[in-house]
C-alpha cells in the first residue's frame, strides 16, 4: 500500500530501509536497535520486496530500475529506463515506464520487460489479480491478459489505496477531496471536509494529510468515516509499516518521523552512523 505515497520506507527481514529525502544522500538499512546495517547509495523510490532484496526506482540514477541486495549489500541497475510505481506480481515486477506512461512487467529471470497493457497510467495498485489505475480519462481496472481496461469512474485518483473492500484516494478533479469508490453502489463517495494529497489506509483506519489544516494528519474510521485530528505536524508521504505510521516532517527538514497507529507522540527516525565497511558497492547490469 505504501507504493502510492512513494514507497520510500520498506521492511526487509530485520532491517528497515529508509530513503533520505532531507539530504538525498541515499538509503539507510537500519536494524531494530537503530544501528545502520548498510548505507546504500541509491535514492530509493517505489520499493518492492521479493523477500531477499528490494526493487526500486533509483532517483540518483535517472529513476532506473535497480535492485538492492540486502544480503550482499550491493546495488544493481536492471534497466536503463526510468520507472515508477513498482509492484510485485508472482516474482516479477509491474511498473510504469516514465517515458510512455504504459504499464510493463519485468522478468528478473529473463532480464527482460514486456508491455502489459497499452493504457497510460499515473499510478496503480494491485488487488488480487486486478490492477486499478489512475489515468487522465478516469479510474480504470484490468486483469493481466486483458487487452483493454474498464473505466469505473470519472475522476483522477491520487494516493490510491485499497482497504475494507473499497478503493480510497484523493480526487484531483474535486480539489483533492478524500473519496472512496464503493463497489456495491458502483460510484464515488466523497468524505466530508477532508482535502488531501497523501492518503494511507489500513484495515481499521484512513490516515490523510489535511490540506485545510497545514497538512496535519487526520485519522478516520474506515467503518464509520468519523475522523479526528491525529497529529499536528506538517506531514507528507504517509507510510504504514507494522503498527507504525511514518511520515516526512516538513517542519524538520523533511526528516522521517513515526507514531503508533493507535496514537501517541511522534518521534524522529534516527540512525546511528554506519560502521566501517558497511557502504554499498554499486554494480551495473550484472543480474542474470
Amino acid at each position: 500500500m505504501n507504493v502510492s505515497n512513494g514507497g520510500l520506507i520498506a521492511q526487509l527481514g530485520d532491517c528497515l530501509y529508509v530513503c533520505d529525502l532531507s539530504g538525498y544522500g541515499g538509503t539507510l538499512a537500519m536494524s531494530q536497535d537503530g544501528a545502520t546495517a548498510w548505507e546504500a547509495g541509491a535514492v530509493m523510490w517505489f520499493a518492492a520486496s521479493d523477500g531477499r532484496g528490494l526493487y526500486c526506482s533509483n532517483q540518483k540514477d535517472y529513476d532506473c530500475l535497480t535492485y538492492l541486495n540486502g544480503k550482499d549489500r550491493t546495488e544493481t541497475r536492471l534497466l536503463k529506463r526510468a520507472c515508477a510505481n513498482l509492484v510485485m506480481l508472482g516474482g516479477k515486477v509491474l511498473y510504469i515506464d516514465e517515458e510512455d506512461g504504459f504499464i510493463y512487467i519485468y522478468d528478473p529471470v529473463r532480464s527482460k520487460s514486456s508491455l502489459v497493457i497499452k493504457e497510460r497510467a499515473s499510478s496503480f495498485i494491485l488487488v488480487s489479480d486486478t490492477v486499478y489505475f489512475a489515468s487522465e480519462s478516469g479510474l480504470k481496472r484490468f486483469s493481466p491478459g486483458d487487452r483493454r481496461a474498464e473505466k469505473l469512474a470519472n475522476c483522477y485518483p491520487v494516493s490510491l489505496n485499497f482497504a475494507g473492500g473499497q478503493l480510497i484516494f484523493a480526487d484531483a478533479r474535486q480539489d483533492y477531496a478524500l473519496c472512496r469508490y464503493d463497489f456495491g453502489l458502483c460510484k464515488l463517495v466523497v468524505a466530508d471536509g477532508i482535502r488531501t494529497q497523501s492518503v494511507i489506509a489500513t484495515d481499521e483506519y484512513i490516515f490523510a494529510c489535511d490540506l485545510a489544516d497545514g497538512n496535519s494528519i487526520v485519522r478516520a474510521s474506515l467503518a464509520t468515516g468519523a475522523h479526528i485530528r491525529f497529529c499536528g505536524e506538517c506531514a507528507d508521504k504517509l507510510h504504514v509499516i507494522g503498527e507504525h505510521l511514518f511520515f516526512l516532517n516538513r517542519n524538520d527538514g523533511n526528516a522521517w518521523y513515526r507514531v503508533s497507529v493507535s496514537g501517541g507522540r511522534p518521534t524522529p527516525v534516527r540512525a546511528a552512523p554506519p560502521a566501517s565497511g558497511t557502504g554499498g558497492q554499486a554494480e551495473e547490469d550484472k543480474r542474470p
